[in-house]
């Protein structure tokens, strides 16, 4: 029909003018992919779902973050027991509540004590000790002297049934040492001083700030010689030996391991494989069995990041601030 055809019928209008069909590629996307896309989130539908999840994940990774390194306390088999004392021994609290762990578990069949120390204080190596050797009624306990066992490492390896060490390994040190730091000199060049009131004559002796008068050296001369005294029963008592013989040692002279034993404070030559393999036979507990050893516990702590970011060591260590104090030392 032409435009006059369409006028002529009576319409009075005209056509429109044919435009051109564009295909938008959206429109291609299936409804249901649209109301997926645009739905809420599921944390805001199922909130409760959500954050119970998120929390069971952040307890998952605080567990792996945290968890034990080492053989697992609760055993189900009979499992010889390690127990290691590393280092400077000043204080004895960990070393103790892991040995009170082990006595608490029934599948524990004996103990080998890793020793490589050069002592620490006395009271401290003395607690391991006495605990040690309290354990040591019920449970065979094997001592390995590892590089040093000296003074209060010789002290806490004492409390072993069977004593092992190496050839080269330093042992003895039978003594008490006392240190007493001595700071007036820098105080006076640099016009510092303090006065100390007391309520008794000895309370202030061995004050960093004053030599040791007579009569506060043969003071302490005296807790010495005590604690000096004790050193000398244990040595005797522990490796049978005459108190003499014990008291002859005690002149604050290191050993080799192999002097050691020829001197009758060690029971064999051999490293922690040879007193492992005697604890196996004692026992029967086979000796490719894993040692039940003490967790070692990984902490966060924010005083880290300050280390790693800017270098800073911000940790304080009570026995360093209190630097002023005598301290008694069973140590080489």
């Amino acid at each position: 029909m032409t435009t006059d055809e369409f006028h002529l019928s009576g319409t009075g209008q005209t056509p429109p003018a044919a435009t051109p069909c564009f295909s938008c590629p959206l429109s291609a996307v299936p409804a249901d992919v649209w109301r997926q896309a645009f739905r809420r989130p599921f944390r805001k539908r199922r909130p409760f779902v959500f954050w119970g999840l998120l929390l069971i994940v952040l307890g998952v990774i605080c567990f792996a973050l945290t968890r034990d390194e080492g053989e697992e306390v609760f055993a189900v088999s009979d499992r010889l027991a390690l127990v290691s004392i590393r280092g400077t021994v000043m204080d004895a609290a960990d070393t103790v509540n892991w040995l009170r762990e082990i006595a608490r578990q029934k599948h524990v069949k004996g103990i080998l004590a890793r020793v490589d120390s050069p002592g620490g204080g006395a009271a401290a190596a003395q607690e391991i000790y006495e605990a040690l050797a309290e354990l040591g009624k019920k449970l065979p306990v094997a001592v390995s002297m590892g590089g040093m066992a000296a003074s209060g490492g010789l002290i806490i390896s004492m409390a072993g049934e069977r004593v092992f060490a190496n050839p080269s390994t330093v042992t003895g040190s039978i003594g008490v040492r006392m240190d007493i730091p001595q700071l007036q000199g820098l105080f006076n060049k640099i016009g510092v001083g303090q006065q100390t009131l007391v309520t008794a004559p000895y309370k202030n002796a061995g004050s960093y700030l004053h030599p040791l008068s007579d009569e506060q050296r043969a003071y302490f001369e005296s807790v010495l010689k005590d604690m000096h005294a004790q050193f000398v029963r244990i040595v005797a008592e522990e490796r049978r030996m005459d108190e003499k013989k014990a008291a002859g040692l005690a002149d604050g002279k290191i050993f080799t391991g192999r002097e050691a034993k020829e001197l009758g404070l060690v029971d064999e030559l051999g490293g922690q494989d040879a007193a492992h393999r005697w604890l196996a036979e004692t026992t029967g507990v086979p000796l490719e069995r894993k040692f039940l050893a003490k967790p070692q516990k990984r902490h966060f702590r924010p005083q880290d990041i300050l280390q790693a970011l800017f270098g800073l060591d911000v940790n304080f260590d009570l026995n360093e601030a209190n630097h002023g104090a005598p301290v008694f030392l069973y140590q080489f």
